[in-house]
């Protein structure tokens, strides 16, 4: 007995420093994810009222947050007792929000997805309301618990006897099924199923949806730009015309060249070089698409409104799509070392290098990357919660500079 003892933590000292950098990894996400969900949860309840298209916005950060605070323990007793896993019930339980949390926030994703498509690609069709994001957000959750639920009954540790070192050592894993029945291959292949078709549905509903965005992005681009050429055009005709007529009463022409002057104020233009104005006209396109500042005779409120609402709608669409992306880049690499230790017979961790297992230890957990990188990505894309967020920032250290 005192052998295996001694063999058993030889084995756990071999992988010490690849478990204790990954236990030290998750820790500091778990505090940045905390920190910048609880962000995104105060400002969008309590600063940002008006949250219309972002209303899933603060629900995926209340999941998130959650994912901060269940996620780090699975990890780190994971690695603080790799091969001695000291409880049953704790991997039970740890295994079952392992699965549920971040399956949440996964499905909710999906559901943003579907929000965005019905909102670009059929904007004359049915909508999803408030009472429908609500009933979608209580779908998700108990769908999650749903089909995380019979891991509380078929996760556990699993006791075995490995060879190391041409010794035999009683090794103690926690794993998601202690058994292999057809039933437990069914029901993880139904798991991962679950989570490949949504990764699938997802990233397939935001092809359509970025076409139509820059499609629409093209259109506005070459109307701005005709509307422009129109404009200089016209007004290039008519300094040529004022200098063909030398005969126009004075009075006349003093009044024609003041508005000549007041329309190439507005517009820009060089009185003796149109042609070049009209060249350079198309490098004051903005990138999103919407018109610059310049003043347009006969602008209305309403086109400004029209080109401001489309802008935000792109630059949210755009929001949403980098949060897919990373939730895509972060699920696959769990997955595909899942569906790798699960399929591959007589699977051993004892037989992996320290490499290895440094490879494995990071790709297995990716999955709680994206619950942290989410915040990020709003601060970048969200200028009205980069504006608030500035605001309060601003505030504290006026009241921290006349504290002191």
């Amino acid at each position: 007995m005192d052998n295996d003892t001694d063999y058993q933590e030889l084995l756990q000292r071999r992988y010490f420093y690849s478990y204790l950098s990954s236990s030290i990894f998750i820790v500091l996400c778990a505090l940045i994810g905390i920190t910048g969900n609880f962000a995104i949860i105060f400002f969008y309840f309590f600063r940002i009222k008006e949250r219309g298209e972002r209303y899933f916005i603060p629900l995926l950060a209340i999941v998130d947050l959650v994912a901060c605070f269940t996620s780090p323990p699975f990890y780190i007793i994971d690695n603080t007792f790799f091969f001695n896993y000291p409880s049953d019930t704790a991997c039970r339980i740890l295994s079952f929000l392992q699965t549920c949390v971040p399956g949440a926030s996964a499905h909710i994703l999906l559901v943003i997805s579907i929000q965005r498509y019905l909102l670009v690609c059929k904007p004359f069709g049915p909508k999803m309301t408030l009472i429908w994001k609500r009933v979608f957000f209580g779908v998700v959750c108990g769908l999650s618990v749903a089909y995380s639920a019979p891991l509380l009954w078929t996760a556990g540790v699993l006791e075995s006897i490995e060879i190391f070192m041409d010794h035999n050592v009683t090794i103690k894993i926690c794993k998601f099924s202690v058994d292999s029945s057809p039933t437990i291959t069914v029901y993880f292949g139904f798991l991962t199923l679950i989570m490949l078709a949504n990764l699938f549905i997802t990233a397939g509903l935001y092809v359509p949806v970025l076409k139509r965005v820059r499609r629409s992005f093209l259109e506005r681009s070459r109307k701005t730009e005709a509307y422009r050429e129109e404009i200089m055009e016209s007004s290039c005709a008519t300094q040529t015309t004022e200098a063909e007529n030398g005969s126009v009463d004075s009075t006349n022409n003093v009044k024609d060249s003041k508005v000549i002057q007041l329309n190439e104020r507005k517009l820009n233009i060089p009185t003796n070089n149109c042609q070049e104005t009209v060249r350079k006209s198309s490098s004051n396109i903005s990138e999103n698409g919407a018109e610059t500042n310049v003043s347009y005779p006969g602008s209305t409120s309403n086109k400004k409104s029209r080109t401001k609402l489309g802008s935000v709608q792109r630059r949210v669409t755009w929001m949403f799509f980098v949060i897919i992306v990373a939730y895509v880049f972060s699920y696959i690499p769990p997955l595909v070392i899942l569906i790798l230790v699960y399929t591959i017979e007589d699977f051993n961790f004892i037989t992996l290098s320290e490499a290895q297992t440094l490879a494995w230890l990071y790709f297995a957990r990716f999955v709680f990357l994206n619950q942290i990188i989410n915040p990020f990505i709003y601060g970048y894309f969200d200028t009205k919660f980069r504006n608030k967020l500035r605001i309060c920032c601003r505030r504290r250290n006026t009241k921290t500079f006349n504290i002191m």
